[in-house]
């Protein structure tokens, strides 16, 4: 199968995994196949602050400005349309709780060209889902537009620091950054991102990797989603090739707790991961991706990834 055309690229990703300490969640197991036509391109999941067992999707752009729901077995639940709203390339989601709603925050921050001259975060009240799971088409509620300090960046990792009140983003290509803005509506005046950290220790692919013909192995080291959870305590990092993964210890900040070694867990093979979150109430990590019909992963937390840091 195809899925196996870089074997020794795989095992040597393996190899450089084994520098780094496991993280507490168990084997990936496969909790469902996506198989919807129109779900062919899924860039972002993350987890219903509302509906218990639903995930918010998106897929890769252009496409129109929408978002789905599926729950675990990989049904869909419902649809919200985003009205006013031109979706240039749609690469993430995070969902959150703040002043008692709850929001989803869209990043519209893909760039594989690197032209783009600015950039956007899209944010809307989470609504709830109906019995039939149809939802009413809903406006923004805050719009920002944002620029890099050192030039155009393709970036399709994001996730909210709801403490801080800010946005963090991971640049795709090596060695990537980590920036971050303000969490909030931005003015007329573009908003310029705050370049924080190098995350330089994160394996790059080489040699026959770098030929290899699917996206794990040649692009194995570009971030491609990232979360944090509820209790601002674990950040998980996706590439194409694995999960890393970031514990915060108490009154410690992400920039500080990104500067350090993470932790790893293996990805089993897959065509193009491109969507990492965790479930509500932060028991497990879900990894899904482009190319049907899409897996459903699961990794499920043990005793350890409870503990306070």
């Amino acid at each position: 199968m195809k899925l196996w055309g870089c074997l020794p690229c795989l095992l040597c990703a393996c190899a450089l995994a084994q520098d780094f300490a496991p993280a507490p969640f168990a084997p990936a197991s496969l909790s469902a196949l996506i198989t919807e036509a129109d779900l062919d391109e899924i860039s972002g999941i993350a987890a219903s602050r509302r509906s218990a067992g639903v995930f918010w999707i998106h897929n890769d752009a252009p496409r129109p400005a929408r978002l789905d729901a599926i729950d675990e077995t990989g049904q869909r639940r419902g649809r919200l349309r985003i009205d006013g709203v031109r979706a240039v390339d749609w690469e993430d989601i995070a969902s959150y709780e703040l002043d008692g709603k709850a929001w989803l925050l869209i990043g519209d921050i893909g760039d594989n060209a690197g032209k783009r001259k600015d950039y956007e975060l899209i944010a809307v009240e989470e609504p709830a889902l109906s019995g039939n799971g149809l939802t009413q088409p809903v406006r923004p509620a805050w719009r920002m537009r944002f620029r890099y300090p050192d030039g155009s960046h393709d970036v399709e990792a994001m996730a909210v620091d709801v403490a801080a009140r800010e946005v963090l983003l991971v640049s795709k290509h090596a060695p990537p950054v980590l920036y971050s803005v303000p969490l909030g509506p931005g003015g007329r005046v573009v908003a310029v991102a705050r370049k924080r950290l190098s995350l330089d220790f994160i394996p790059q692919p080489s040699g026959d990797a770098l030929l290899a013909r699917f996206p794990a192995a040649r692009l194995g080291g570009s971030p491609t989603g990232l979360d944090i959870d509820s209790r601002n305590r674990t950040a998980v990092l996706l590439t194409y090739r694995d999960v890393w993964v970031f514990p915060r210890h108490r009154q410690e900040s992400w920039i500080r707790a990104f500067a350090r070694r993470p932790q790893h867990l293996l990805l089993p093979p897959m065509a193009q991961a491109e969507a990492i979150g965790f479930s509500r109430d932060d028991s497990a990590i879900l990894v899904s991706g482009e190319r049907l019909p899409a897996p459903l992963l699961r990794f499920e937390a043990t005793g350890a990834a409870g503990q306070e840091h």
